[in-house]
């Protein structure tokens, strides 16, 4: 009869956790958290910056394969330069409109858009130039960074594509 009461006993008394239990697990995690978080913020803007790099990089592909047409070709006798606003959106006013048709073929230009800190208030531009005698197209990119303490490219030595 004694064992049968000291088994009631014992379930009784361990119903959990005790309050030094749980507390050493929180601080435990808030350790993991405090250690792992900046690692985590780090890969999430290195994530960010290479998308918004494919996607000028993809913009000045599209940009040379429609500066290929002889349409664009014969229309294009300045410089085309797209700019992002404050927002980081592709701005395509003041771009010529067989140039803008031909994009809008392969990619809409609508939809492109800067999302990494790295870019957050001097967002790159991408110029487009056709050699009116040998009508070699270059596209560069100015405020192009790789990584995110790199610094921008600048006018003088720009991203060529």
């Amino acid at each position: 009869m004694r064992k049968f009461d000291e088994k009631n006993q014992k379930t009784l008394t361990n119903k959990g956790f005790s309050l030094v239990e749980l507390i050493i697990v929180v601080a435990i995690m808030a350790v993991l958290i405090g250690v792992l978080a900046p690692q985590y913020l780090r890969y999430v803007e290195k994530t960010r910056l290479q998308k918004d790099n494919t996607s000028m990089s993809e913009l000045a592909n599209v940009l040379k394969m429609s500066a290929a047409e002889e349409s664009v070709v014969t229309a294009l006798s300045t410089a085309q330069t797209f700019s992002f606003d404050t927002n980081g959106k592709l701005v395509t006013t003041g771009i010529d409109t067989n140039l803008l048709n031909e994009i809008k073929l392969t990619i809409n230009p609508d939809e492109i858009k800067l999302s990494s800190n790295t870019y957050k208030g001097a967002y790159p531009t991408i110029t487009l130039e056709v050699d009116a005698t040998t009508k070699i197209i270059k596209v560069t990119a100015v405020g192009w960074k790789d990584s995110q303490n790199a610094t921008a490219t600048t006018a003088s030595n720009p991203k060529v594509f």
